[in-house]
């Protein structure tokens, strides 16, 4: 009997560690091109987003790039952003970039730390402050990281503070998984 009970434990504990580790991995692709892929918690929410035509906007427009959004589940207000811009580069760049994005994302924006690095052997750019969205101060973490010689990925989180900290782990690690794809 004691056998059967150390060993219901056990495959119990089993369960619960491979649940709570669940992973999904996704590969972020644009205009037949694959760029990147990432690994998400399971219980996060996925949203593809979907990809314009450029044939179907005025000659002036620019086609908006495709945006994966991630959300925790627990409904904590926090966004992870993440595309390929087609109109952005070079890293050296994502100060304009960042700039262009304006009001679209957060007001009041104030920059409090920049800096260069590495990433899973791409050079990056990392941006972090504050700033406000529908009055409410946020948080944001920016991450341009050049995929290859023409193309550049960026992965945004903003929330407040206290969502950041409660997700900050599985944040860095989506961040920490971003992997280019060799084409």
């Amino acid at each position: 009997m004691p056998n059967k009970t150390i060993s219901l434990i056990l495959l119990i504990l089993l369960i619960l560690v491979g649940a709570a580790e669940a992973q999904v991995s996704i590969t972020y692709s644009s205009r037949g091109k694959q760029h990147f892929t990432m690994t998400i918690p399971d219980d996060w929410r996925v949203n593809v987003g979907s990809e314009t035509d450029p044939s179907q906007l005025p000659e002036e427009k620019k086609t908006p790039s495709r945006l994966i959004s991630l959300m925790p589940n627990d409904g904590m207000p926090l966004w992870f952003g993440i595309w390929v811009p087609e109109y952005l580069e070079k890293i050296k760049n994502a100060e304009e970039y960042m700039v262009s994005l304006g009001l679209d994302l957060l007001t009041d924006v104030v920059t409090t730390k920049r800096r260069f690095d590495t990433l899973n052997s791409m050079e990056t750019y990392y941006i972090s402050g504050t700033g406000k969205k529908e009055g409410e101060t946020m948080g944001f973490h920016a991450a341009f990281f050049q995929l290859s010689q023409e193309s550049v990925g960026i992965a945004i989180y903003i929330g407040p503070h206290e969502t950041t900290n409660i997700h900050g782990d599985e944040l860095v690690q989506i961040l920490h998984s971003l992997k280019p794809v060799m084409q």
